[in-house]
């Protein structure tokens, strides 16, 4: 079986180089099934830095003792409509929950149609009525579905994670009331442990939050060192009962850079290329073009495809920059402009999802080594439109100023 995942989400055979992370949620999970007040985590980083598999893990740690409820984001729907759908999904992967259980839920889930659930091995039933007041506030059904759930947990001996994922997207006040519900369970017997992972944006809307949400511990993703990128290739394959080559794994470490999505995709397709019980150079070469391609089409060409002339000098001009975050009057330097020239099209980018805006001032690709791919193609996307806009900023940057 191979043993890499290149899926969304998907867990590794082995979590690499986020040592940091993992150690804050084990010391998390130990706290909260001893009923002490967990510290809330949060975890930001671009796409395929592995956000969602640190809170699946969060959850997995739990195992029996906790009931998980995993959010994720939806823009444009409430998070008491998210809440809500969890609610009555929550049942499908809850195996011995007394019937008293049924009663928490009851008074609090009072916006959803009547119906019942059975549970499995005779444990009883969770019925959700459909009596109550749809003028009540959104906050206040939020509250009381969160204060069922840990009802609901507090009488079925467990605790209560909840995981917050593209965090990026919630509106600052359903994560005012739920930041508020966690803290004021801190303080009580059925203490909560969340966590919540969204992208750079996610720094403006926690300084929206409460004051002591920015003593929350917060972990930012990095790329993984190459020794860490060789161990996460190394790992899965000898787990696997296989080996691989010095040479394949370094082949393999250079290509992958150290994203940790890519070292699932290239790591799978030379996997899938090898024979036996030995994974060699030439099984790795023969998977990259195709795997390269994928990847390519996925991450960068169809995204950067929809962009106009003006978007495309932008994004060159930040490329030229190199890895990383950039303040915005250096990219403007780049194109003979002043920064707030481009405001207009740091945020049609930012829409697009091609760039974010980590803190104010300053901007970057959403997508690791976009830069490098853009460098690498520039002679392709630098057409005659985009040369006839360089231009026209440099004519207009060189007529004086009245």
């Amino acid at each position: 079986m191979n043993p890499f995942h290149p899926a969304p989400g998907a867990l590794p055979e082995r979590i690499v180089g986020r040592e940091p992370e993992l150690s804050a949620m084990r010391e998390a999970v130990r706290r909260a099934m001893a009923g002490s007040p967990p510290s809330p985590l949060v975890v930001i980083g671009q796409r395929g830095m592995g956000k969602t598999v640190l809170l699946r893990e969060l959850r997995e740690l739990g195992g029996a003792a906790t009931l998980a409820v995993p959010l994720e984001v939806v823009s444009g729907q409430p998070l008491a409509e998210t809440l809500r759908e969890k609610l009555v999904r929550l049942t499908e992967s809850v195996e011995s929950l007394p019937i008293r259980v049924g009663r928490a839920f009851d008074a609090a889930v009072h916006a959803i149609p009547k119906v019942s659930y059975e549970l499995p091995h005779h444990a009883g039933a969770i019925a959700l009525s459909g009596a109550g007041d749809e003028r009540s506030k959104p906050e206040d059904r939020t509250l009381a579905m969160l204060g069922a759930l840990t009802d609901a947990a507090r009488a079925a001996k467990r605790y209560v994670t909840i995981t917050v994922d593209e965090m990026q997207d919630a509106d600052a006040g359903a994560m005012q009331t739920l930041v508020r519900f966690v803290h004021e369970s801190a303080q009580g017997d059925a203490p909560v442990l969340l966590a919540c992972a969204g992208l750079s944006e996610t720094y403006a809307l926690l300084e929206r939050l409460r004051t002591y949400v920015q003593r929350w511990p917060t972990f930012e993703l990095r790329l993984l060192t190459p020794s860490e990128t060789i161990e996460a290739i190394r790992e899965p394959i000898v787990a696997a009962r296989a080996h691989i080559d010095e040479n394949a794994l370094d082949e393999l470490a250079s290509e992958s850079a150290g994203y940790p999505y890519f070292i699932q995709a290239y790591g799978s397709a030379a996997w899938e290329a090898h024979h036996g019980k030995r994974v060699t150079l030439a099984d790795v070469r023969a998977s990259l073009s195709g795997v390269r391609a994928r990847n390519e089409a996925s991450f960068y060409v169809r995204p950067l495809a929809k962009l106009t002339p003006r978007e495309m000098a932008f994004a060159i001009a930040l490329a030229e920059l190199g890895d990383g975050s950039h303040e915005m009057r250096a990219v403007a330097g780049a194109l003979g402009v002043t920064a707030p020239d481009l405001s207009s099209t740091r945020a049609s980018l930012v829409r697009k999802s091609i760039a974010a805006v980590p803190i104010p001032g300053r901007i970057e690709f959403r997508i690791p080594f976009t830069d490098r791919y853009l460098c690498a193609h520039r002679g392709e996307y630098e057409t005659a439109d985009v040369r006839a806009y360089r231009a026209g900023l440099a004519r207009r940057s060189a007529k004086p100023r009245a």
